[in-house]
């Protein structure tokens, strides 16, 4: 999932080209800044709701980052979110072993909650459906005739065994319907790109 940074208005490389050289480089250092701005202003947010330690969204992980640079011919700059499922796994709390039920899950930052009959399995290794936190998912097994009310949230391992899963980075950074961080940023964004051009614009008239 990705978010746009850009001059609005400035559509094509000819465009560009048109600009005079002090307002390309102005504007190109503005977009630069606004979106590594954005990415750190976004990890904190996705923090407030999800409970992922400050090194998961480390720019270095690829998880949350700048996928590109704007240029003075290319006036767009690019966060990218990874679409990765999460495993639930990921936020179990406390003490738990692998294969015995019970387990406490914390996803929203201060709310846990006891999956009684929640469990912890070894995965495979190198799986790249999948972020876990060392192998380990967070497994159900459903009684005969049993069924899930929730199937968007789980995947099937067995017959009646089902993998658990979080919230992934780019459902919390941009929704489907277009809500999310990304969209609760945008307009703090906009002021921010706009001052920094005009900034910049002041420092090389100087």
């Amino acid at each position: 999932m990705t978010y746009a940074v850009f001059v609005e208005g400035i559509t094509g490389l000819d465009e560009a080209r048109d600009m005079g050289e002090r307002v390309k480089i102005a504007a190109y250092q503005a977009i630069n800044r606004t979106t590594e701005r954005g990415r750190a202003q976004a990890a904190r947010e996705i923090r407030d709701e999800v409970n992922f330690p400050a090194r998961y969204l480390n720019p270095a992980e690829k998880r949350l980052f700048v996928s590109k640079k704007a240029q003075r011919a290319d006036l767009e700059g690019r966060i990218r979110a990874r679409t990765r499922a999460t495993s639930l796994a990921r936020f179990v709390t406390g003490t738990a072993q692998p294969n015995k039920a019970g387990v406490r899950v914390e996803v929203a930052p201060g709310k846990a909650r006891f999956l009684k009959r929640a469990f912890l399995v070894k995965l495979r290794a190198g799986s790249s459906e999948i972020d876990t936190r060392n192998n380990l998912g967070l497994a159900v097994r459903l009684k005969p005739g049993e069924v899930l009310r929730n199937k968007s949230d789980v995947r099937k391992l067995d017959r009646n065994l089902y993998l658990l899963y979080g919230p992934s980075i780019d459902q919390v950074f941009r929704a489907r319907d277009g809500s999310g961080v990304a969209d609760d940023i945008s307009p703090g964004l906009a002021q921010f790109m706009e001052r920094e051009f005009l900034r910049l614009m002041e420092l090389r008239r100087g």
